[in-house]
């Protein structure tokens, strides 16, 4: 079946807080809406016919993880990552940034530092700073359009005595791909000073053609006894409406206490039976869908970066890898940040995310999502091009 990428669907009045919230954060309602990371394509009809058939039956009543869930799990691992799971390492979490926030809870204690790369998802900062622990920035280098792990300070930040590492693998807003050898570098370095990895990887079915997605714990047995995976089909799919992710522990006694203080919270461990469905029939059935998306977003990173260089050559960007998030770069348009931001609301009319809130290295630089359809781009940069 051939999936149609540009077709418009209006989002407008459904709850989204992409389109329907612009106001409260923007200060503005007639905003092209290219921030918070969910997609303008329709959910593949495998999900949607999967959930309207359920919704035939009238009875929404509590369940359980069904055989189908862990089945899902361990088969698009194996499938798409080349990753051995076994059923006992899977565990749920409502969202990857709840899963985070109860990761730290259960793994460091207040003062704690845990350490984190910006730029990188703001959220990270969030559910550190809410829980008293000690935010140690490893900021990435550039070099040329690249960015790269420095790995000489992450030593020096780890010496000092770090609890936990959280690694965005593949990076947001960056877009790395990050290579075996720069994580098999980090998973050691964690395993030499004893700080425990946390690899969100909610993107790592986004990966742009020509480049390959590295499982962390899928290096050694010894990096898979100290790293927890953070995954879901929410990013890849467009469902985070449905509130539903997993969280992959090998190791025993981690997974126990991560599972207790889950427990503790009760229906945090247990998610939504739509949601439920939906991620099974994802990983079941979505497959094909998610070939011709990632050609499609692929094509789009490439029909962005030619029309910013031919409409709007101060506005650059960066080697791009993975996820449908653009890491736009305005510093030669020689003008400060605010000015930036009030230029890109007032006269643009654009909403993208503010590089700020991605920490250390986000100053005069701003997100672009772009999983849209190519018409939306070519307005967007339409957009720029009369005001920058």
């Amino acid at each position: 079946m051939k999936y149609n990428f540009d077709e418009i669907i209006p989002r407008h009045n459904t709850g989204s807080l992409k389109y329907d919230d612009c106001m409260s954060i923007y200060g503005a309602s007639d905003l092209l809406p290219m921030w918070i990371a969910d997609m303008d394509f329709k959910t593949p009809d495998c999900i949607v016919d999967a959930l309207k058939k359920r919704l035939e039956h009238p009875i929404f009543g509590y369940f359980n993880h069904s055989k189908e869930f862990y089945e899902s799990i361990i088969s698009w691992m194996q499938k798409r990552h080349q990753w051995q799971v076994e059923k006992d390492w899977i565990t749920f979490a409502p969202t990857v940034v709840t899963a985070l926030a109860t990761l730290i809870q259960t793994f460091t204690k207040s003062g704690d530092k845990i350490l984190v790369q910006p730029p990188v998802y703001y959220p990270f900062f969030t559910v550190v700073k809410n829980q008293n622990r000690t935010i140690v920035e490893n900021p990435l280098k550039l070099e040329g359009d690249l960015y790269k792990m420095d790995f000489f300070d992450m030593e020096n930040k780890l010496k000092t005595g770090v609890a936990m590492m959280i690694l965005c693998n593949p990076h947001n807003p960056v877009g790395r791909c990050w290579q075996p050898e720069e994580l098999q570098k980090v998973a050691e370095l964690c395993l030499k000073y004893n700080t425990l990895l946390i690899s969100d990887e909610i993107h790592s079915d986004l990966i742009m053609r020509g480049y390959r997605h590295t499982v962390v714990a899928s290096l050694s047995s010894a990096i898979a006894e100290n790293t927890i995976t953070c995954m879901s089909p929410s990013k890849t799919f467009n469902l985070a409406g449905m509130t539903t992710s997993e969280v992959l522990i090998s190791n025993e006694k981690l997974r126990s206490r991560y599972q207790d203080l889950m427990n503790n919270h009760h229906f945090l461990c247990v998610g939504n039976i739509f949601g439920e469905l939906a991620l099974q029939t994802a990983y079941l059935q979505g497959e094909e869908w998610l070939e011709q998306l990632l050609d499609y977003l692929t094509s789009n990173v490439q029909f962005t970066k030619e029309l910013l260089a031919a409409k709007c050559p101060e506005i650059t960007t960066y080697q791009h890898e993975a996820t449908y998030v653009l890491w736009v770069n305005f510093k030669n348009c020689g003008m400060c940040h605010e000015h930036l931001r009030e230029k890109l609301i007032k006269n643009a009319k654009l909403a993208l995310n503010d590089g700020t809130i991605f920490g250390t290295g986000g100053e005069c630089h701003f997100r672009m999502n772009l999983a849209c359809p190519k018409s939306t781009i070519q307005e967007a940069v339409n957009r720029l091009s009369d005001v920058f």
